[in-house]
Parts: C-alpha cells; structure tokens; sequence
C-alpha cells in the first residue's frame, strides 16, 4: 500500500510579489462607489516531477508537499476538502489504496484513503478540478494564457490534464481563447480522469489560480491577465449582423436552491419597462456551445441574471455601456465577484432578494442557501432607472 505523510503546505510559489492596488467597486444600484484593496501579482508555474492527483484537484508529490490551489490554498481548506470525500466515499485501508496522513481539520488528525486510477498523467499541464464555472472563470481560465510561454520553455508538453469534474467543453473554450490571442495553434490534447480516485502523476505544470482568497481574506489577483482574457473572450463573442437589441435574462428556474420565487413578476415588470425590445428568457444557458453562451451574453442590451455559479463567466462577457443586474441572496455579501469584477474595470447593479423558505447547505461547506422573494416595487424602480442608459438618453457611469 503505498502511503505519503503531507509534511508541507505551499500556499505562495517562490517568486511571487504581491503589490497593493486600489480598486473601486461601483455599486450601480444605490450609484455608490466603494474602495477597495486587490493584492495584485504575475501567476508563476511550478513544476511537479512525481506524485498524486487527489480528489480530482489536490497535488500531494512523492516528498509530502502540497502545493494548494486557487481559493483552497490554507491547510483548513485543503483538509476540508479532504475530510468530506472521506465522508463521501468511505474507502477504508487496505494494501491495494493510497494512504495519506499527516493533515488535520480543525485539530484532528484525518488519514485519507483512496482507490488507485490505473492511469498516469504524464507531461502535462494541469488546469483545475473545479466545476463551478463562476470561479472556474475567475481562477482557472485566464491561466491558459501562459500555456504559449509553457510550451516553448518544454517542448514534451502535449496534454492539458483536468478531472471530469471540468466539463470538457469549458477546457476547450479557454483554449479556443487563448489562441485566438496569439493567433497560434497549440496543438494539445484533453486529457480527463476520475476525480474519486488517486491518480500518478510524472512532469506536471502547475500554474497559479489567476483570483483567490488568502488566510487573511484578502482577495489576491492577476488583473493583466483576467483582463486580457476577458477582453479576448468579447472580442470574439463580438456578433457583427447588428441584431434587434434584446433583453437577456439568465433564470435559475431549475436550480435546486437560491432560485428566485417571484420571478415571473419580476419578467412581467421587464418587459413593461422594456416594451420595445426583444425579450430572452434563458433557463438552461448550459445546454449551448460555451461560444453559443459568451455570444448571447455579450450582444445584449441588458443583462438580468439570478446569480449563481455562473456569473463569473458573465462578468468577463458584459459589454460596454450595457447594465448588468444581479439578482443574489442577502445571505451572501459576493465579495470575490464584486473585487473581481473592479479588478476588471466593470461594475453590476447587485439586487438582493430576502430568504424565503427552508434553507439548504448547498455546498457541502455549511454555507445556508434559500430560495429569494424580490421586492417587486424597488425592482421596476431600479430597471426605470437604468431604462435611461439601455435607450442612451445618458451615458453609462465610468470609473
């Protein structure tokens, strides 16, 4: 049975400097700004020669170091995530399993075991184990955009490595982006392997999460290139056959929770604030080619979305002078989307809806989520208000 006991954490790869950069969140709901402070640094890659993938996003390397990733990089964090796969898929001892110790969470030791992939991932590029495309978006995709510096500095490279907890779709998007920047092929191949089980690894890339949250909270970012990144993805979403403006609004109708009760009022108020334009309802946005999705976000006039785990990828698609509306829950403050979206020099009307319901720990995490009720009146009141940018009888707000 193999084991490995994790002796250290790297939360920072050696060669990061982190520069303070102030940055405004403008609230276009109430036309309030709010400053705030970004850790801003250039991502840096490490190279990994033989270990394992855990859970489908944890490195832990053949000498007990585990590099952490993205909005997990503190021991809690990575120990948590531990703790409920352990939970989840009860793999006991035995001499054909991985054992890991060497990790607590919150003071107590925890042994991790899981099955062995027969598989290897070899020479590669590893980008991510998320499925959530909002921080998918944020931490992972401007990250292909070192992929060309990568490839000229090791030649063996041919495959991006991701678990199947990535849809393959989102993998192949971000790099579709990153050529269209460099206007050159890279010729790499997708390689995906089951995140239940401990998979060997030989010569890995791993590159830093381009957006996350440190032990002190603090949101650290790669501003250069989350914009570069975000600016490539609407200059290809950009649709030049001039379509009749419409109204796009992205619904969470067929979630299993923070779904919006009242949101066929909220359809009816916008289509008497709005009666000139096409309406869109979109409710399953996910079944579209991700060009197909960036294309119907970017083109429209006003963007209403009940947000969710993809308003990440809808933040880097909001075009100029086009209002934004999201519709989140009270019972989350949305810092990290909020700082990501200064850094990105944008800005959304956050529109809160009260908790209604029986809650739900949704994540896995202990975070509560109920279902929301919009007040109807302050809604009309704030689309009237942005009625006068969408029909430009005034210019959009710059910051």
């Amino acid at each position: 049975m193999p084991e490995i006991k994790i002796k250290k954490l790297i939360t920072k790869l050696s060669g990061i400097k982190l520069s303070k950069s102030s940055s405004i969140i403008f609230e276009l709901t109430s036309l309030k700004l709010i400053s705030k402070e970004i850790l801003t640094f250039k991502p840096a890659m490490a190279f990994l020669k033989t270990g394992w993938i855990i859970d489908g996003l944890i490195f832990v390397t053949d000498d007990g170091t585990v590099p952490a990733e993205g909005f997990h990089w503190t021991a809690n964090n990575v120990a948590q995530i531990f703790k409920d796969q352990n939970e989840r898929l009860k793999v006991k001892s035995s001499p054909e399993n991985l054992s890991i110790s060497g990790i607590e969470n919150n003071k107590i030791p925890i042994v991790v075991n899981r099955e062995i992939n027969d598989d290897e991932v070899t020479d590669a590029i590893f980008l991510s184990g998320f499925n959530n495309l909002s921080h998918f978006m944020m931490e992972i995709a401007p990250k292909s955009l070192l992929i060309p510096k990568i490839l000229e500095e090791n030649p063996n490279i041919k495959t991006i490595a991701t678990s199947y907890l990535v849809p393959k779709k989102w993998i192949e998007y971000i790099i579709k982006v990153a050529e269209s920047l460099t206007r050159k092929k890279f010729g790499l191949k997708i390689k995906q392997f089951n995140p239940d089980k401990a998979i060997r690894f030989k010569n890995i890339i791993t590159i830093t999460s381009t957006t996350y949250r440190g032990s002190d909270t603090g949101i650290r970012m790669s501003i250069d290139e989350a914009k570069s990144f975000s600016q490539q993805m609407c200059k290809n979403a950009a649709d030049c056959n001039n379509s009749d403006p419409y109204i796009l609004y992205l619904s969470r109708k067929h979630a299993s929770h923070r779904r919006t009760l009242n949101q066929d009022n909220l359809i009816k108020i916008t289509k008497k604030v709005f009666p000139k334009f096409k309406f869109v309802l979109e409710d399953q946005i996910h079944k579209l080619s991700m060009e197909n999705q960036a294309r119907l976000i970017y083109n429209a006039s006003i963007i209403i979305e009940e947000g969710g785990g993809s308003t990440g990828f809808t933040t880097n698609l909001i075009g100029e002078n086009v209002p934004y509306i999201c519709i989140a829950s009270s019972q989350r403050k949305s810092s990290a989307g909020k700082i990501y979206m200064a850094g990105l020099g944008k800005y959304a009307a956050w529109f809160l809806g009260d908790p209604v319901g029986d809650s739900k720990d949704s994540s896995g995490d202990g975070r509560v989520d109920n279902d929301i009720q919009v007040n109807e009146k302050d809604f009309e009141n704030l689309l009237t208000r942005l009625s006068l940018f969408v029909e430009k009888k005034i210019p959009m707000p710059t910051i």
